[in-house]
């Protein structure tokens, strides 16, 4: 017990020490204060997430809960001249709103979709009367071109009323993976985010593997890859 204790800890630590070497490279994509707060990606995962972008030339990217990420991709893919597809989905208005703003302000509004989806029942639910995005504000972001990136870090799930609430995202858009795809689902060291990775490897035969060192995510990956970070 107290050897796992020690571990635990010390992954703490190397991820934190992990985190600060990453906020470094971002600071080369924003000039302006960024809002990072407790709710928002690790740096490090930010940092896994670019460079898959990047070097596997992701064409069709999705992320369930919009936030800091979505103005990092934004950015990243101005500096980089990448014009490709990418949409971010949130439940919040207002929340888009601020975001928006914050993309006009950089120029960088041209580089993404937001997506307005506000939380509906669904069936597709770890059990029922589940709430997930509505689908029909979906199918704009969806497109001819498979999608090569999943980014799952919404909608909110620490709230206490629906612990499993990214469950649906695998339901809804598994048919429309490329077969190269990278799937993340954010926050892997809370139980329910650790249930649905379970869940999901059995019933679509994914291999989500816990990558703490990685940024706190669970990672899909299949067929030849670059090592990204």
């Amino acid at each position: 017990m107290l050897q796992s204790i020690k571990k635990t800890i010390l992954k703490d630590i190397v991820l934190e020490i992990k985190d600060i070497r990453s906020l470094e490279h971002l600071r080369n994509l924003y000039t302006d204060y960024m809002p990072w707060t407790g709710a928002s990606v690790h740096p490090t995962a930010m940092m896994y997430l670019l460079n898959d972008i990047l070097l596997h030339r992701r064409e069709h990217i999705v992320e369930c809960g919009s936030g800091i990420s979505t103005l990092l991709i934004a950015a990243m893919l101005k500096q980089n001249g990448i014009k490709n597809r990418f949409c971010s989905i949130d439940h919040n208005s207002e929340w888009l709103d601020l975001l928006r703003g914050k993309l006009d302000a950089n120029n960088t509004s041209d580089y993404v979709e937001l997506i307005h989806a506000p939380l509906t029942q669904t069936t597709e639910g770890w059990e029922q009367n589940a709430m997930w995005y509505d689908t029909d504000a979906l199918e704009g972001c969806l497109g001819d071109k498979p999608i090569d990136l999943l980014f799952i870090d919404g909608p909110p799930a620490n709230d206490g009323k629906n612990p499993y609430s990214r469950y649906p995202a695998l339901p809804y858009f598994y048919a429309r993976l490329a077969d190269n795809a990278t799937v993340i689902l954010d926050d892997s060291c809370r139980k329910p985010e650790r249930d649905i990775a379970k869940r999901w490897n059995s019933d679509y035969g994914l291999n989500l593997k816990q990558a703490i060192l990685k940024g706190d995510i669970f990672l899909h990956t299949r067929g030849n890859r670059f090592n990204v970070l």
